[in-house]
């Protein structure tokens, strides 16, 4: 049912063209309207201001009732026979793009996936290979029309909706149910950071039912074929993960017993990018099962995460989700070593490549935007009467000798009776001092230092309360210059 925008009633399709009904609602007519030659009565909704505004903070999974959003499959305008309303959680952009019903993007997987039936699926063997079980797998994990993944609570629904046409259709094809059910896993596990007590046990018992169904095999297959030793080690990690993110000492031994299983399925296909990172979650949950006592040696975290990073740079290219996670990954790493100057770098290339590729309004994207912002702050300590006090640094002004500063940031600053809260003010250069981790370029240095000027580097505070520059050139090494001859960086340039 739509309604004729000349007679203003509610009818059916068939009271429509083919034309008129894929139109917008304020320009279509019924065929009577059309006969008559009735004007149209109508008139497109205008945009709200603080309607607009909102919407770019939304996820973009919501119902957007700005007309146009229609149902790419069905061509429906508002909810489905059911209720549920238009849905979009990918990377499809636009105020109309790429909206459908969750009923019609389980109809077209289901035909999608059954027309691999007819001749790619053994019946006999119930058998498929790597390249089918992807196939078979992608419209339920893709947007037919952005070709990238699903995100969110529509990826769980559509998981849920794949785990449910498998059983019906192949209750006894173990190959595909492990797919469903490995999909179904990913996709909650990629909420891990808001995920609810019921949905974390819904996980766990997903992750229970494949670990039990590859014991199943391997009693009967031997060895396991490569796919279902990938689903182990997902699962383990995945499992692992939720487990961990639980946060006591008991529950970091039942995570660290899940990582080196994945670590030992990864070793068992060859897989050195799952070992090293099945490593790094067992040296941080074995960290936490001890209190914190044996801390991760982050440096070395770093690099394994890097080889993870790189290796998928080379294999599935550096703009695909599950390389951009990993590059997350790496920069956060980079943030937890203190290595600031790489770390922002860094994130500024995964974000551009995230806004260019997957949109403004994917998780990726966001996830990005949220970390660089706050890392791009620049934080200085600021003299007032003969005391320092922390401040975030917004602009120099008048050639350098003037620093535009916004705070305070120390709660001891707001006990003192002249201060006023985030008051933004304009004080002298030469009674500040760039604060710990702020970036920094020198410059005024002569003798023996006077290489260094021009070049880059990151504030570091030792154990003994002095402050060094570390250079991004690794050339260099750390020093102590005066506040006098270093400026704040802002917007770190491009590399020469």
């Amino acid at each position: 049912m739509k309604i004729c925008a000349a007679c203003c009633e509610e009818l059916p399709k068939e009271s429509f063209s083919k034309k008129q009904w894929q139109l917008k609602q304020h320009q279509r007519r019924c065929t009577t309207c059309i006969d008559v030659n009735r004007d149209l009565q109508l008139k497109a909704a205008p945009k709200d201001v603080s309607t607009e505004n909102h919407a770019q903070t939304e996820p973009s999974s919501c119902y957007v009732d700005d007309e146009g959003a229609e149902c790419w499959i069905c061509l429906g305008e508002g909810p489905d026979d059911l209720g549920q309303p238009l849905r979009r959680d990918c990377s499809c952009r636009g105020e109309a793009a790429g909206f459908a019903h969750l009923s019609c993007i389980v109809e077209y997987a289901e035909q999608k996936s059954q027309q691999m039936n007819r001749g790619e699926i053994d019946q006999k063997s119930h058998r498929l290979n790597m390249v089918d079980l992807n196939n078979f797998r992608e419209p339920w994990e893709k947007c037919a029309n952005c070709h990238q993944n699903h995100q969110n609570e529509l990826a769980v629904d559509l998981a849920t909706g794949f785990v449910t046409f498998v059983e019906g259709k192949y209750p006894d094809n173990i190959p595909i149910r492990l797919e469903s059910l490995v999909l179904k896993l990913e996709a909650i596990q990629s909420m891990i950071a808001h995920l609810k007590p019921k949905q974390k046990q819904e996980a766990k018992n997903v992750a229970c039912q494949v670990l039990f169904m590859i014991g199943q095999m391997e009693s009967k297959t031997r060895p396991l074929p490569k796919r279902i030793l990938l689903a182990e080690a997902v699962t383990y990690s995945i499992l692992g993960r939720i487990v961990l993110a639980e946060r006591t000492k008991e529950t970091a031994q039942e995570a660290m017993v899940c990582f080196e299983k994945c670590r030992d399925a990864n070793k068992r296909i060859g897989n050195p990018n799952g070992v090293a990172l099945a490593d790094t979650y067992i040296a941080i949950a074995k960290s936490r099962r001890e209190g914190g006592v044996n801390k991760v040696n982050i440096e070395e975290m770093v690099e394994k995460i890097r080889i993870v990073y790189d290796q998928r740079v080379e294999k599935l290219g550096g703009d695909v989700p599950m390389t951009l996670a990993a590059g997350l990954d790496l920069a956060r790493a980079l943030e937890k070593a203190n290595r600031m100057l790489e770390a922002e770098r860094l994130m500024t290339k995964l974000l551009a490549i995230c806004r260019r590729v997957q949109g403004p309004d994917h998780a990726l994207t966001k996830k990005a935007e949220t970390h660089l912002k706050g890392w791009k702050v620049r934080y200085v300590n600021v003299q007032f009467q003969h005391q320092w006090f922390l401040f975030e640094a917004l602009r120099y002004e008048e050639d350098y000798k003037k620093l535009v500063i916004k705070g305070p940031i120390s709660t001891t600053m707001q006990r003192y009776k002249n201060a006023k809260k985030e008051e933004i003010l304009t004080v002298d250069t030469s009674d500040t001092q760039p604060a710990s981790d702020t970036f920094v370029v020198c410059h005024g240095l002569e003798g023996a230092r006077q290489h260094c000027n021009g070049k880059i580097g990151q504030m570091i505070q030792d154990d003994s309360g002095r402050y060094e520059v570390h250079f991004e050139d690794k050339d260099l090494k750390p020093c102590n210059v005066k506040h006098a001859n270093l400026h704040i960086i802002f917007e770190l340039p491009k590399h020469e």
